[in-house]
């Protein structure tokens, strides 16, 4: 999701040389790609960081919100009867009014209509909202799960006891549960989120937990998309022959600056916003700038 710099009269300039962290947020600003002024980048829902109280938190989402849009002007007007789900009907008012406040829906824990927001993402992951209801939500620039997030915010024991289940109605699966699980879509997307992480991006304790099923951390089920084969190539090329040495192949440019692109037109997940920042760096959006410049 891309965020635009709208107003900086009344924003901290100070902000443009640095990196903001609330909770889980990380917000870093940069150099745009052929996008107009400047970027925020946020690669999660905002929530408050642990010793952040919520009277803080919320006047720096508003000091932020204040100077920020989501991309263009966007109508927030919505009808009521396209929407199924009990929990959008209820905090639609809500995301409207948050959004007119402070220039996004992702309304915090600990305020109105927070929890609303978790169980919305939570009934996204497990394809219980409307392909109506997840446009509009979209269009809003509410901001859902990332596989991540759903390890994060999901409860681990109810999770894992779903894992075990289901591992002993598909012994032959070896863990290898799909991404979307038709069976259990929130299971796969967990599953998968705990495979990003890794060992030492998940809890001890979960870790130590997982090692006694005999949890396999490594996926045999590759996804076929051409962003993650390529991104699997790249990865490859980095280890063997350094960043510096694969940076320097105009190929590998040209594919960045792909990603860029579709950066620009807002096409391209949080998710693989996240994987191009590990791999090239928070920089990785004015790659290939200095290249194309004109004197």
């Amino acid at each position: 999701m891309r965020y635009s710099i709208e107003r900086l009269a009344n924003f901290n300039l100070l902000l443009l040389s640095s990196a903001v962290r609330f909770g889980e947020v990380t917000a870093f600003i940069t150099t745009s790609v052929g996008l107009s002024n400047s970027k925020i980048l946020f690669s999660s829902p905002l929530t408050p960081a642990a010793g952040c109280s919520a009277s803080s938190f919320s006047t720096a989402a508003r000091s932020i919100g204040s100077a920020l849009f989501y991309g263009p002007e966007i109508d927030t007007e919505y009808n009521e009867e396209i929407f199924t789900s009990p929990v959008l009907k209820q905090v639609a008012p809500e995301l409207i009014k948050w959004k007119e406040e402070y220039g996004h829906p992702n309304i915090p824990l600990k305020n109105p209509g927070g929890n609303q927001c978790q169980t919305l993402r939570r009934l996204h992951i497990q394809n219980k909202l409307s392909e109506e209801e997840v446009d509009w939500l979209e269009s809003i620039g509410f901001i859902f799960h990332s596989m991540e997030d759903v390890y994060k915010y999901a409860d681990f024991d109810e999770l894992f006891q779903r894992l075990v289940e289901y591992e002993a109605a598909h012994p032959e699966s070896n863990f290898q549960i799909p991404k979307k699980c038709k069976e259990d879509p929130e299971l796969g997307a967990w599953v998968t989120g705990i495979r990003r992480l890794g060992r030492d991006g998940v809890n001890p304790i979960h870790e130590r937990r997982l090692e006694e099923i005999g949890f396999a951390w490594i996926s045999t089920r590759q996804c076929g998309s051409k962003f993650m084969t390529r991104y699997r190539e790249l990865a490859e090329q980095i280890e063997a022959r350094g960043l510096d040495d694969v940076l320097a192949d105009p190929k590998t440019v040209t594919w960045i600056q792909a990603q860029q692109e579709v950066l620009k037109r807002g096409g391209l997940s949080q998710t693989r916003v996240h994987y191009m920042g590990n791999m090239f760096g928070d920089g990785w959006t004015t790659i290939g700038k200095q290249n194309t410049a004109t004197p």
